[in-house]
């Protein structure tokens, strides 16, 4: 009943978005903290200076029933030092405990993989989780993952080492699947960004993978988006909060620095490919939520 539940809600979401022009959020991402020292993604936004921040927990569950309100049944929470987050005696379990009471249908979140055995110990309820690779380096803390997925953003730095990691996911059976997004070179991190050359290499590599029968989450008709990145945005499926209070409708705030024109995140290619009704992509989405 309750995945019937989920797929007719997921239907008339479309229906309305698709053929209505109905522009409201399939999905939140709720950054809790700014840990993250990286400068290669989005949620780096949320970055402050100096000693960590953590949201609170009735911050937390503030921007939850906002997102709610917006129509969001997906929820990303997110954030590097997830694992240290805490309040009282909430701690990041609680945090999906308290998305499943608002009536959240499917939560997710993304740890290192160098944090996969503290995460173990945690023993969070969350319905996706992602484990974070640099490459087959972090494949060998895994050998023991079970029932989470892969998640890995492909740069100049790593891209010669997907066949290894394809391999290692093909001899792990208890892993579900692995996503690949591609560096954004916001500014200091273009030197990570694969030239136009590589790019086109690597997804026609992942595409030929795709088709031979590897679990990657990607699809087919997603990734030929990302060949070109000249196809009509959907981002607003996806709202964003950030630890500092701060909302947003798309990944980043400024859009007129020209960077979406560049974007790596391949789900931008897969909301186009859904709005488009390619049948690859829509299983691939079902494939991960239900």
């Amino acid at each position: 009943m309750k995945a019937l539940q989920q797929l007719i809600y997921l239907a008339w979401w479309f229906i309305r978005a698709r053929f209505f022009g109905r522009r409201k959020p399939l999905q939140s991402v709720v950054f809790v903290t700014n840990g993250c020292n990286s400068t290669c993604r989005h949620c780096t936004r949320c970055t402050h200076p100096g000693e960590p921040f953590f949201m609170t927990y009735a911050d937390v569950e503030r921007h939850l029933d906002y997102c709610y309100s917006l129509g969001a049944r997906m929820l990303d929470i997110e954030g590097v030092q997830i694992l240290q987050w805490h309040d009282g005696q909430h701690t990041a379990a609680s945090l999906f405990q308290l998305a499943k009471q608002k009536g959240f249908y499917s939560t997710s979140t993304m740890v290192p993989a160098s944090d996969y055995a503290a995460w173990q110990q945690l023993q969070a309820q969350v319905d996706v989780l992602w484990v974070s690779i640099m490459g087959i380096n972090d494949c060998q803390l895994l050998n023991q993952l079970q029932g989470a997925s892969l998640y890995m953003v492909i740069n100049a730095q790593n891209y010669t080492q997907l066949s290894a990691v394809l391999q290692f996911l093909q001899e792990h059976p208890g892993i579900q699947q692995i996503a690949f997004n591609f560096h954004t070179p916001f500014p200091g991190t273009e030197s990570l960004a694969l030239s136009p050359t590589q790019r086109e290499q690597v997804i026609h590599q992942l595409i030929r993978y795709k088709r031979q029968g590897h679990r990657i989450m990607n699809s087919v008709s997603g990734l030929k988006n990302m060949l070109s990145l000249r196809f009509k945005r959907h981002c607003w499926i996806c709202n964003f909060a950030y630890c500092d209070g701060r909302r947003s409708p798309q990944c980043i705030d400024n859009l007129q620095s020209g960077i979406c024109q560049q974007c790596g995140f391949s789900m931008a290619g897969e909301m186009n490919a859904v709005f488009n009704l390619h049948p690859d992509t829509i299983l691939a989405g079902l494939g991960i939520r239900l």
